[in-house]
């Protein structure tokens, strides 16, 4: 795991992460947001490689990978914005979350040397179930040591083995999502979820981080209780959208992301 990721997750109290389509509208334009988040003190930065089929994704992620792939926004292009964030940002951690084939089609063993070389610190990867995983894993170790961490991700419905074979990671940090299905939508958290979640603890000694549907202050009140943080997504990306629908000029629009990194201190201010 890279020095960046464990000082993060090594924060007192909850942490936030945040999700953003890359080449959503434009790179340009996307660096400038993940400059933005992490200046407003986001803890970990998620960046999302856009895919013609996203089969986990919701509409909002989906319209926005839409619009990155109309931008011609592709793997290579990922690792070149990664690269530029890098340059003007050395210490926040930033994941890719990818499906595997572009990996694939990408070059497997020459994406893990490109992604450590540009400044990637991890992958969450959701259609490569963990067991699968085991052989890329594997790959990356004998490729790139442990300077990328892969993220592994729990839902309600994993089988008691797979959170048993979690139980011995040392690296990185749990993804569990609050709600089955796709990302996004309306989320409300009732107390057996947050039973469930907190009920985690007792096989699992990563942090266990929170996303699907986070959106609002209370659901991050309440999750703050019972994880050691939250992944805020489609609710971010919605934002941003709304603001590119509006075709303002330029320094309007930086100025309308302002209130964004408000919204998302206001997030922070419920992390407790």
């Amino acid at each position: 795991m890279s020095q960046r990721l464990e000082n993060a997750l090594k924060i007192k109290g909850p942490g936030l992460i945040t999700y953003l389509m890359a080449g959503d509208p434009d790179p340009d334009t996307t660096l400038r947001r993940l400059l933005g988040l992490a200046q407003s003190g986001v803890n970990v930065l998620e960046l999302g490689v856009p895919f013609s089929d996203p089969i986990a994704d919701g509409p909002v992620i989906q319209a926005a990978g839409l619009r990155a792939l109309e931008s011609f926004m592709d793997l290579k292009k990922v690792l070149k914005l990664v690269h530029a964030f890098r340059r003007q940002n050395q210490d926040t951690p930033l994941l890719l979350m990818s499906y595997l084939n572009p990996l694939l089609s990408y070059g497997y063993e020459r994406f893990l040397k490109d992604a450590v070389q540009t400044g990637v610190d991890g992958l969450i990867l959701p259609d490569l179930p963990w067991r699968e995983s085991r052989p890329f894993r594997q790959k990356a170790q004998e490729t790139v040591k442990n300077q990328l961490v892969f993220i592994p991700m729990i839902a309600q419905t994993s089988l008691p083995e797979h959170i048993q074979s979690l139980t011995e990671l040392k690296d990185g940090f749990v993804y569990v999502l609050s709600r089955n299905g796709i990302t996004g939508g309306q989320a409300e958290i009732p107390p057996h979820i947050l039973n469930y979640i907190q009920n985690l603890k007792e096989n699992l000694t990563l942090p266990r981080y929170v996303g699907f549907g986070i959106q609002a202050p209370e659901q991050v009140a309440k999750l703050s209780e019972v994880c050691e943080g939250v992944v805020v997504g489609s609710a971010l990306v919605k934002k941003f959208a709304q603001i590119d629908a509006l075709n303002l000029p330029e320094d309007e629009k930086v100025e309308r992301e302002q209130e964004v990194y408000q919204w998302i201190t206001s997030l922070r201010g419920n992390l407790v």
